[in-house]
């Protein structure tokens, strides 16, 4: 049975947890010790249960608690060589023998999971989505990413779970206290997905097999979970689908664990 679930996710912090017969690894580490232990007590999980760390870029809100849970538990990291040299300054001193440089592309394992990273356009320097196979199914990562183009749709495509970034609405976002120039690097190409985008792209992953679909990195400022759902409850209204039938659908909490996943 593969089981998942999101510690935090957003622009205070992500870490999202998958695993297979009670041991796993996280992807992204931007959450405090203390919180790391208290999400993963609460789902019956302690971090020796824990056998890497994936990173998918070096935005603060996805490492800022790297440092702590390499030092204090020695869980090794997986993370690409650009990505680690933008991380490295940001996280303290770190034993090196726990680092593991993955590359796009290539998969690699973390205990009996397979990871393969996909390259996404976001303002970082290697940003990836990663889709993770387990033996019970396929389980997807896409937090941070401006436009989701058919090469990453096709990589990720047949994930039975699917976190997908929806990070803002548009009338939000426009009429924000943002500046201009803040705006337009979030709905640039190397920026975030918007509520809308995110249906578009839903479309296809559903047509293609996914029933578990968890709407990631909500921007706090220029977005609502309930907008967010309805959006894409919209989008997928278009080709039939319905909510509870078709596909279950969750929003990602900001500041606590979501619901855990099983299938």
């Amino acid at each position: 049975m593969i089981e998942s679930y999101a510690l935090r996710s957003g622009s205070s912090g992500n870490c999202i947890y998958v695993g297979e017969k009670g041991r796993g690894l996280i992807i992204d580490a931007g959450i405090t010790g203390k919180a790391f232990l208290a999400s993963l007590a609460a789902n019956g999980l302690s971090p020796d249960r824990i056998e890497g760390i994936v990173i998918t870029h070096e935005h603060i809100d996805h490492v800022s608690g790297l440092g702590v849970l390499l030092r204090r538990h020695r869980i090794p990291l997986y993370i690409s060589e650009d990505t680690w040299l933008g991380t490295a300054p940001k996280i303290g001193e770190v034993d090196q023998s726990l680092i593991r440089l993955i590359e796009p592309g290539v998969p690699f394992e973390v205990g009996a999971l397979s990871l393969t990273g996909i390259s996404v356009p976001h303002d970082a320097a290697d940003p990836m989505a990663f889709k993770i196979e387990g033996e019970c199914g396929n389980v997807s990562v896409c937090t941070d990413i401006g436009y989701l183009d058919s090469k990453v749709l096709e990589s990720l495509a047949g994930s039975r779970l699917l976190y997908l970034e929806a990070n803002y609405d548009d009338f939000m976002l426009a009429n924000g206290p943002y500046s201009r120039m803040l705006k337009k690097r979030i709905r640039g190409h190397y920026g975030h997905l918007s509520n809308e985008a995110c249906g578009e792209a839903l479309i296809e992953f559903v047509k293609r097999g996914t029933t578990e679909i968890v709407l990631s990195h909500l921007s706090q400022d220029n977005n609502l979970p309930q907008i967010a759902e309805r959006t894409v409850n919209g989008f997928l209204d278009m080709i039939g689908a319905k909510e509870g039938t078709d596909y279950r659908l969750n929003v990602a909490r900001r500041y606590d664990c979501s619901p855990m996943c099983r299938f």
